[in-house]
């Protein structure tokens, strides 16, 4: 249970140091005094932990960077038949996208409309394929805590021997990967103090589909031998991403810039259905990019937009594959962040007003003080990544993440699995937006019309 940096090693050592001299009712009320724990359990034996044997990864490559790309009104479609120039960890494309122009490198990042997988972002695609030869490179070295970009610290009691099950491995570490860094984005946006909310981005309806398809991507080229060197791995994924997006059916650029436009709510004075509108422009959140989000994609199944080519998805484009591989690691977010889950934005509302008003956040529904997991710390446990129920039982699988809540009297972090932390932004999101979590549909509230 996480209770905020300040008081953690006060936490840690007082629940150590009382455990150890005092017996369990008069802990209890100690540790309640000074409204830190709520939670007691006892602390596991060191070895039923997972062991983090390897401080930094043994490999020489580096951790891929993040592209700029893409968002929903900030960048346009691209050319299906031009995707060529793929470079790991590729951060030098910090330019805007225009229309007919692709990123500085060389390398095609945008939008592109397809029939099988909806819209699909190929910064996203890129960054996750990235992710996937980074975390494999780790697991070929035999390393049994896998880092991410993100600092986050996976632990993997048992790797497999063969490398094709090693990279479908990597594929499912990447994924719980992705959906963190949804889930930790989510917020109010203010790019001047922080880039950690990006309200702009964080689920939005083609990220999670997208990571998928990036994914599979990595997954054929490193099975095709794309995993001997980072040279060889971006010559497969050019081979692979072009031959994967054909068969997805995509669409000319022209056309995927007419369906983001089609997805666009456009602030007039015709209306305000927001029937299969995705995102609008806002004027009054200059900090979250100008564009403000109406739908959000929590469970990264492919949105198809009305009257575009459409086609079933592919057996691989879902969330099966992965976790069917959930029972073989352990992942945890890093410290250094969380998941702010005691607000939600009314954006049915900020639309129907036609932005004219700073969009209302809505507290989430006060939660009671159980988390999930504890994080066991203290003395013997600096290097070791270990989780425990709330009774003291070892975790030795699952994606675990600190959130924030609504707790009174203070608003202290809580370990929650990754779907308590999603089902409940879910359902705080549509009861204040409902039908919003999916790609069309759009019931408007009963709100009397004015007497003329």
């Amino acid at each position: 249970m996480r209770v905020g940096a300040g008081v953690r090693a006060v936490r840690a050592d007082l629940n150590y140091k009382v455990r150890k001299n005092m017996n369990r009712p008069i802990a209890k009320m100690v540790l309640a005094a000074f409204g830190i724990l709520v939670v007691f359990a006892q602390v596991p034996a060191f070895s039923q932990c997972n062991l983090r044997p390897d401080p930094t990864p043994k490999i020489a490559i580096t951790a891929p960077g993040e592209r700029v790309c893409c968002s929903l009104g900030v960048h346009s479609g691209v050319d299906p038949t031009k995707l060529m120039g793929h470079t790991y960890g590729n951060e030098a494309d910090l330019a805007p996208q225009t229309v007919g122009t692709y990123m500085y490198g060389g390398e095609p990042d945008g939008y592109i409309y397809t029939a099988a997988a909806g819209l699909v972002d190929l910064g996203h695609v890129r960054d996750n394929a990235d992710m996937v030869f980074y975390v494999y490179s780790q697991l070929a070295q035999a390393q049994h805590t896998v880092f991410t970009s993100g600092g986050d610290a996976v632990g993997i009691p048992n790797i497999p021997a063969a490398a094709a099950d090693q990279i479908k491995l990597a594929g499912a570490i990447v994924f719980v990967s992705s959906w963190a860094h949804e889930l930790t984005t989510w917020g109010d946006t203010n790019l001047i103090m922080s880039r950690k909310a990006q309200d702009f981005s964080a689920f939005s309806p083609e990220d999670m589909s997208s990571n998928i398809v990036g994914i599979e991507a990595a997954e054929e080229a490193l099975n095709n031998g794309g995993g001997i060197a980072m040279g060889t791995f971006d010559t497969q994924m050019d081979l692979v991403l072009t031959r994967l997006i054909r068969t997805l059916g995509p669409s000319p650029e022209a056309q995927t810039d007419a369906l983001l436009t089609q997805v666009e709510f456009v602030l007039t004075d015709s209306g305000d259905d927001l029937t299969g509108k995705w995102w609008m422009y806002s004027a009054t959140s200059a900090l979250d990019v100008a564009v403000r989000l109406l739908r959000r994609n929590f469970d990264g199944l492919p949105w198809k937009i009305p009257g575009a080519p459409q086609a079933a998805a592919p057996p691989w484009l879902n969330t099966t594959g992965f976790s069917a591989l959930y029972s073989q690691f352990l992942y945890f977010v890093s410290d250094k962040t969380d998941v702010d889950a005691t607000q939600v934005p009314n954006t049915n509302a900020y639309a129907r007003n036609h932005g004219l008003l700073p969009v209302q956040w809505v507290p989430t529904p006060g939660q009671t003080m159980v988390p999930d997991a504890i994080e066991v710390t203290g003395n013997g446990y600096e290097n070791v990544l270990c989780l425990a129920t709330p009774k003291g039982v070892v975790i030795k699988s699952g994606q675990y993440v600190q959130t924030k809540v609504h707790v009174t009297p203070t608003t202290p972090d809580l370990i929650w699995t990754f779907d308590h932390a999603t089902t409940f932004l879910r359902t705080s999101f549509t009861a204040v937006n409902p039908n919003m979590d999916g790609p069309v549909k759009y019931v408007a509230p009963d709100i009397p019309k004015p007497v003329k």
